[in-house]
């Protein structure tokens, strides 16, 4: 059962979750990390919907990690996990070190670690731009596509296609759906 905190639900422990999920003797790798390894396992995991292009977020001050909630259903066990160890790197990084590792050489070796490729940015098909996108706009010379999660703070008519440039970069919008 989850509880309702913040903008989404909390999952549990790290340690309780990735019992559950199965990956938790693959984090025990990063034991030899002592306090921020148990420190990782007792923060707290949420799922949420409100980033619409995130995958996940490791906040390592509050302990916690937020999943999108689309990494949930039946499935989709391998983005998820993925996930769930890249946010959980993170925190064993950032703590293990003391200071924040971001994508760096620190946070890859812990990934590494881990057993995971250092993977900085997901192909998750269902939370790529293109299927959150609430408007596109196509070139009208060479067909370009972009796509807005959020409206777009310029007009249409003050815009032109990168490729195509300010001559022929006419852009129009498309429908969405």
């Amino acid at each position: 059962m989850t509880q309702r905190v913040r903008g989404g639900s909390l999952l549990g422990r790290v340690e309780e979750v990735a019992a559950r999920w199965g990956v938790l003797e693959q984090l025990a790798r990063a034991s030899r990390y002592g306090e921020a390894y148990e420190a990782c396992l007792a923060s707290r995991v949420e799922v949420s919907a409100r980033g619409k292009l995130y995958a996940g977020k490791a906040y390592t001050s509050e302990k916690r990690i937020v999943l999108h909630r689309e990494l949930l259903p039946a499935g989709r066990e391998s983005d998820r996990d993925a996930t769930f160890l890249h946010e959980c790197a993170h925190i064993l990084a950032d703590l293990h070190y003391g200071k924040s590792c971001k994508h760096g050489p620190l946070w890859r070796a812990t990934m590494v670690m881990i057993g995971e490729l250092p993977v900085v940015h997901h192909d998750i098909p269902y939370l790529s731009r293109e299927s959150q996108a609430s408007v596109v706009w196509r070139c009208v010379a060479c067909g370009e596509l972009y796509h807005f999660v959020r409206k777009p703070r310029r007009r249409i008519q003050d815009c032109r296609c990168s490729v195509c440039g300010e001559e022929r970069g006419v852009l129009e919008r498309v429908p969405v759906g």
